[in-house]
C-alpha cells in the first residue's frame, strides 16, 4: 500500500512537469508582434491592373486592381472620380488583395477614361494612403493627351466652397443653353484648396468651360443656390491651355416676397434678392419710417391717430397686404450697434448705428468718459445713425454710457441701458501701408480687411495709401469696378456677363508699429 502511494506521487510530479514544460514551449513558439523595428510608412503598391494603365481599344465591364498587400477603402464612393463621368454609379467591392469595379453601362466609343481614386485607398495595418492613384485607358485607338488647367478666384469672398468642380462640355458652337442644367460634363476636375485645377487626357476640340458648386453631387448646375464660374467664350484646346475663372453666386432673376411679419412696432418683408425700390400704401394714411437692408424692407408706422392699419407694399411688381394693430403692451426698444472695430483714428467721429429710427436724443442721459473723466461732446443724428463729435486724444480709453431713454424713437420706443468702449493710439504705435499698383484697369477700388471685415477703401482716383492702422495681419482685396458704382457686381450666365473680377494680394500683410510698409502689386 505504501509503495503504491509513492508511485502515485511520482506520477503526479511527472504529469505536472510535462504540463508546465508544454505551456512554456507553447508560449515561446507562439506568434508575437515584433517589439521594435521601423514603422511601415509605405502606401500600397499596384502590382497588376485590368485594363493596364494606358491601354487602348478596350471596353471593360469589370476593372481589377491588385495590390501588394491587403487594403482598406476609405470613403471610396466619394473619393473615386471618373472622367468622363458615368451615368450610373459602378459597383465596387474587394476580394483578397484586389479591388473590383463593375461598370453598369456601355462606355463611350473613342474616349479616354480616367479613374482617379483620390485618398480612398490605404493599407490595412498602418492606414498609409495611396494618394491620387489614377488608371487611364481608352476605348479608342489612342490615349488623348491635351491638357487644360487654371485657377478659380472666388468673388467677392476669398474662401472657395466645398463640393466645387470644373467641367468641360464639348461643343461646336457657342451658345448659352440648358446643357449645364441637364447634361454632365465631358471632362471633370476637382480643384485643390487654393483653386488650382487641371484636366488631362482630353481630346482636342472646342469646349465650354464651367466651374460650379455641386451641392447635390449630381454633376449638374442647379442655379443660383450654387455658385458658378464660366469662360465668356469657347475654349479651343489643341495641346495645353491655361484659363482662369471667377466664381460667384448669381442673383435670382425674379424678385419674390418670401416672408412678411409685424412685431408690434416694425413691419418686415424678406425677399429672395436685394431690393432696389418699393411703394407703400396705408389705410388710414400715417407717417412712417423705412429702411432697405439688402433683401429686407423694414417699415415703422407711427400710431398717433389710429391703432390699426391696412398696409400694402409693392416691391418690383410683387405685392403683399397685412392688417396690423398697435400693441401697447409691446413697446419695443432701440438697439445701439457699435462699430466692429474698437479702434478710433484721430480726427474721426465715432459713429453708432441703431436698429430702429431715432426721433430725439436726450443728451442728459448720455455720458462720454476718458478713463473715468466726463468730457464734452456734440451729437449729430440722422434716422439710423448717431455721430459723436469731440476732441480726440491719443492713446486714451473711452466709454459711452447710455441711460434708458437717451434715444427716443416712434411709438415711444427707447433704448435700454448700455455701455460701449473704444480706444485711440499714439502715432508711434501705428502702421502705414503704401501700394504701388500696376494694372491696365482704370476703374477699381482696393479694400483693406481685418478678420474678413472691410476697414477702409481706396478709390482708383486717389492715392493708394492706408495710414494709422493698428499693427497686425491684414488682407488686401482689389475689385475691378467696371460699372463704376463703387461696389462689386455679380455676373449672369445666360446673358454671358462676367462678374466684376476680384483679386487678393497673394499673402497676408504683417504691419508693424511705427513702420510704413511699401508693396508692389502687379495684377
Amino acid at each position: 500500500m505504501i509503495i503504491h502511494c509513492k508511485k502515485l506521487k511520482s506520477l503526479l510530479k511527472y504529469l505536472f512537469f510535462c504540463l508546465t514544460s508544454t505551456l512554456f514551449l507553447w508560449q515561446c513558439a507562439s506568434i508575437q508582434s515584433p517589439s521594435g523595428g521601423p514603422k511601415d510608412l509605405e502606401a500600397p503598391t499596384v502590382i497588376y491592373s485590368y485594363p493596364t494603365d494606358g491601354e487602348t481599344d478596350i471596353k471593360p465591364k469589370k476593372i481589377e486592381i491588385k495590390f501588394d498587400e491587403f487594403v482598406v477603402l476609405k470613403n471610396l464612393s466619394n473619393e473615386l472620380f471618373i472622367s468622363p463621368p458615368l451615368n450610373s454609379n459602378p459597383n465596387i467591392y474587394q476580394k483578397g488583395k484586389s479591388l473590383f469595379i463593375e461598370v453598369k453601362e456601355e462606355l463611350n466609343p473613342n474616349s479616354t477614361y480616367t479613374f482617379n481614386f483620390g485618398k480612398g485607398i490605404a493599407d490595412l495595418n498602418e492606414g498609409n494612403v495611396l494618394e491620387n492613384y489614377s488608371l487611364v485607358f481608352s476605348t479608342g485607338a489612342e490615349i488623348d493627351s491635351a491638357q487644360l488647367n487654371g485657377m478659380i478666384h472666388s468673388c467677392p469672398d476669398r474662401k472657395l466652397p466645398d463640393n466645387l468642380l470644373v467641367g468641360a462640355y464639348k461643343k461646336n458652337n457657342f451658345n448659352r443653353d440648358s446643357t449645364i442644367f441637364q447634361k454632365r460634363p465631358n471632362y471633370i476636375s476637382i480643384p485643390d484648396q487654393n483653386g488650382y485645377f487641371e484636366m488631362k487626357q482630353m481630346r482636342t476640340g472646342n469646349y465650354e468651360l464651367i466651374a460650379f458648386e455641386d451641392v447635390n453631387g449630381d454633376y449638374l448646375y442647379s442655379g443660383s443656390p450654387e455658385r458658378i464660374a464660366f469662360s465668356e467664350e469657347l475654349i479651343q484646346l489643341n495641346d495645353s491651355l491655361t484659363k482662369n475663372l471667377w466664381l460667384f453666386q448669381e442673383e435670382e432673376k425674379e424678385l419674390k416676397i418670401v416672408d412678411g411679419n409685424f412685431d408690434g412696432n416694425q413691419l418686415k418683408w424678406v425677399c429672395n434678392k436685394n431690393i432696389e425700390s418699393f411703394e407703400l400704401k396705408m389705410v388710414p394714411e400715417v407717417d412712417f419710417f423705412s429702411k432697405i437692408d439688402s433683401n429686407n424692407l423694414l417699415i415703422w408706422p407711427v400710431f398717433d391717430t389710429t391703432d390699426s392699419l391696412q398696409v400694402t407694399v409693392a416691391i418690383e411688381g410683387q405685392t403683399d397686404t397685412m392688417m396690423v394693430y398697435e400693441k401697447t403692451d409691446k413697446k419695443g426698444s432701440i438697439g445701439i450697434i457699435a462699430p466692429s472695430n474698437e479702434y478710433l483714428k484721430k480726427g474721426s467721429n465715432y459713429t453708432l448705428a441703431t436698429s430702429s429710427p431715432i426721433l430725439r436724443v436726450e443728451r442728459s442721459k448720455m455720458k462720454l468718459l476718458i478713463d473715468t473723466t466726463a468730457i464734452d461732446f456734440l451729437t449729430l443724428e440722422n434716422t439710423f445713425e448717431l455721430d459723436l463729435e469731440f476732441d480726440v486724444e491719443e492713446n486714451k480709453k473711452y466709454q459711452i454710457i447710455f441711460e434708458p431713454g437717451a434715444l427716443v424713437g416712434p411709438n415711444n420706443m427707447v433704448n435700454d441701458s448700455s455701455k460701449i468702449s473704444f480706444f485711440t493710439k499714439e502715432e508711434s504705435a501705428l502702421a502705414n501701408l503704401k501700394i504701388n499698383l500696376q494694372t491696365s484697369s482704370e476703374a477699381y477700388f482696393i479694400e483693406i480687411l481685418k478678420d474678413g471685415n472691410v476697414l477702409e477703401k481706396c478709390e482708383s482716383s486717389k492715392n493708394l495709401y492706408f495710414e494709422n492702422l493698428l499693427p497686425g495681419p491684414y488682407e488686401l482685396r482689389l475689385v475691378i469696378d467696371s460699372n463704376k458704382d463703387g461696389k462689386w457686381t455679380p455676373g449672369d450666365y445666360f446673358t454671358n456677363t462676367l462678374p466684376e473680377k476680384v483679386y487678393y494680394y497673394l499673402k497676408p500683410l504683417d504691419l508693424r508699429a511705427n513702420w510704413e510698409l511699401e508693396i508692389d502689386w502687379e495684377l
